[in-house]
């Protein structure tokens, strides 16, 4: 399981919704972002990192809604719940350490006016 699959997954473990993957429908995917359900969250990987490098990892928290606010909300919610969260990814078993970077930026509606929120998050191990 890579970092942004951890992430996906413990976005779930967070109650934002189902982890999407070959064998279960989900409104949270990792590397990209289908065309449906209209309200979708997708982690992507900015600048990938190993166990143990000092920079870390930056990750994007991209999340869509048909509503500005609903948007912002999810968006706002998930940089909360994350900004200084410490503790076990599945996976690798390295302990992590999350802060935020930036939270709820908008980016405007996309082709079909759902409404886009990106946060960026810092992942380092400890």
């Amino acid at each position: 399981m890579n970092l942004i699959e951890q992430i996906a997954r413990q976005l779930e473990l967070f109650g934002f919704g189902t982890a999407a993957d070959n064998e279960t429908d989900g409104n949270i995917h990792w590397g990209r972002m289908p065309d449906k359900p209209d309200n979708c969250i997708c982690v992507y990987s900015t600048n990938a990192a190993v166990p143990g490098d000092k920079d870390g990892a930056r990750i994007q928290i991209m999340n869509r809604a048909k509503s500005p606010r609903e948007a912002f909300e999810t968006s706002a919610n998930i940089a909360a719940e994350l900004d200084g969260w410490r503790g076990f990814l599945g996976g690798d078993g390295s302990e992590a350490f999350i802060t935020i970077t930036n939270s709820a930026q908008g980016l405007g509606p996309d082709t079909m006016m759902r409404e886009i929120y990106v946060s960026n998050i810092r992942v380092t191990y400890c």
